[in-house]
């Protein structure tokens, strides 16, 4: 809806603009200067006021300001690089997760990136998952497949490589929590609807037992 208005807005200050250009060119004929003149500053100040009304109605639906959700967006897709080098590598180290623990592991990571892709204001309940526990998920994973693909392997590297594992484990619960933490605003706008509907309910049905005769 947003990129509508501010298309519609545009297309409105070009059409705006020719048709200004038509009626100068009327009534001053062969001054092309003064024309072309006029008609820029014009434009200039008609596009101007475009760009301010698209950016006021994105910053109504979004809750953001066009700073801010340049900022996010931007954030956004470093994350989502980075999660599909996660899913890259987890695909071709089986020995990182247990089947389930890997499964579930990319799937908070991408339904968090969903959640806040689709409702862009959410970063910022989100901001340890993209700062510090998407990075250290990749990292660790990264340098885990680094050292398994190793052809020689000392007791030292196996130990490392189990701790690692352990660590990637521990680390698939926080991003868990990370998720908890971002539903939680819902459970508890959820929570404040049921209450209101529970009350609606039980006003409506005393009302029925008072109208019904006994």
């Amino acid at each position: 809806m947003v990129v509508f208005k501010k298309f519609m807005a545009f297309t409105g200050s070009i059409v705006l603009t020719l048709v200004l250009f038509g009626i100068l060119a009327n009534i001053f004929v062969n001054n092309w200067l003064l024309i072309s003149i006029v008609t820029l500053v014009v434009a200039a100040v008609l596009f101007f006021f475009s760009a301010r009304a698209g950016d006021k109605a994105h910053a109504i639906q979004t809750g953001l300001t066009k700073k801010e959700y340049k900022y996010i967006r931007i954030n956004l897709e470093e994350s989502r690089a980075k999660i599909l080098r996660l899913q890259k590598i987890t695909s071709a180290h089986r020995t990182l997760f247990t089947f389930q623990e890997r499964d579930k592991t990319l799937l908070l990571t991408k339904r968090i990136y969903g959640i806040v892709k689709e409702e862009p204001k959410r970063f910022y309940d989100a901001e340890d998952f993209f700062f510090s526990h998407l990075d250290s998920l990749v990292e660790l994973t990264e340098k885990y497949a680094f050292l398994d693909s190793q052809p020689v392997k000392d007791k030292k590297i196996y130990q490392t490589l189990s701790d690692t594992r352990s660590l990637l484990n521990d680390l698939g619960r926080v991003i868990e929590k990370d998720l908890f933490s971002l539903l939680n605003k819902d459970v508890s706008s959820l929570d404040f609807e049921l209450e209101v509907a529970k009350n609606s309910i039980s006003k409506q049905e005393k009302k029925f037992e008072r109208r019904t005769p006994k």
